[in-house]
């Protein structure tokens, strides 16, 4: 065998190293990086139950605690239930590799920050980091976001606060904003009338996405609109009733 040959085989050879190397990459574990932000220990059942689903996906856990959580019985907490599930996470180590981000019940101080650029603290670090990364960055909301006694106002400033996030490319996962009021009824219009959305007391984005292209708007006075409603209403040119 000359030289040349051998070189050749040896050049197949090293290749087909590398790619059993990268096959055995791709069935590698997966390491999805948490972080748990708040102090609120009444929301750690969802996130419970939120991390052990993935886990029985296949997932490796790397769970870190904002400076809240930490400071708070929501770390130890958490901790002790995920040990006492016989859990493979990993606490408070930041995978170097790492497929996506999870903020379990995404605190209403962290996402305030995290919509507004504001970047002094764990969660809003890692969503930063995880963006320039290109790697997918998961969130569900506190239930504080989505409780009616809260003023329409607030609830509508938390709505505009998710929506900046979906704009970031933040996903938000599970239950959204169940405003007060009834649902949008899109009524055929009666003779001269309009057709309406029924008597809700906060429009969001999702009420304007669901009217038919061209199609007016009429509402209460007493009515609040989020501000992503009114970009979108501003963008399709909708045409807006007060009655």
């Amino acid at each position: 065998m000359d030289s040349q040959t051998l070189s050749q085989l040896l050049d197949r050879v090293i290749a087909d190293v590398l790619a059993q190397h990268a096959r055995a990459q791709s069935g590698a574990q997966k390491n999805v990086r948490v972080v748990i932000t708040g102090d609120d220990i009444s929301a750690l059942s969802q996130t419970l139950n939120c991390l052990t689903a993935l886990e029985r996906a296949g997932y490796q856990l790397w769970v870190s605690f904002s400076h809240s959580a930490s400071q708070s019985a929501l770390r130890t907490a958490c901790v002790e239930a995920l040990q006492k599930q016989r859990s493979r996470a990993g606490f408070d180590l930041a995978p170097t590799h790492y497929e996506a981000l999870y903020l379990p019940a995404l605190s209403v101080n962290s996402m305030s920050k995290i919509a507004l650029g504001i970047r002094d603290n764990l969660a809003c670090d890692a969503v930063f980091q995880a963006l320039q990364q290109r790697k997918p960055v998961i969130a569900t909301l506190h239930p504080d976001c989505q409780d009616n006694t809260l003023p329409l106002p607030l609830l509508a400033r938390y709505e505009g606060y998710a929506h900046t996030l979906e704009s970031y490319g933040v996903a938000i996962s599970g239950p959204r904003f169940s405003p007060v009021g009834e649902a949008v009824v899109n009524a055929p219009a009666p003779e001269s009338r309009l057709p309406v959305t029924g008597k809700k007391r906060l429009i969001t984005l999702r009420d304007i996405r669901l009217l038919a292209p061209g199609e007016p708007l009429c509402i209460e006075g007493n009515t609040l609109i989020t501000p992503a409603a009114k970009d979108e209403i501003k963008r399709r040119n909708l045409t807006l009733v007060h009655g």
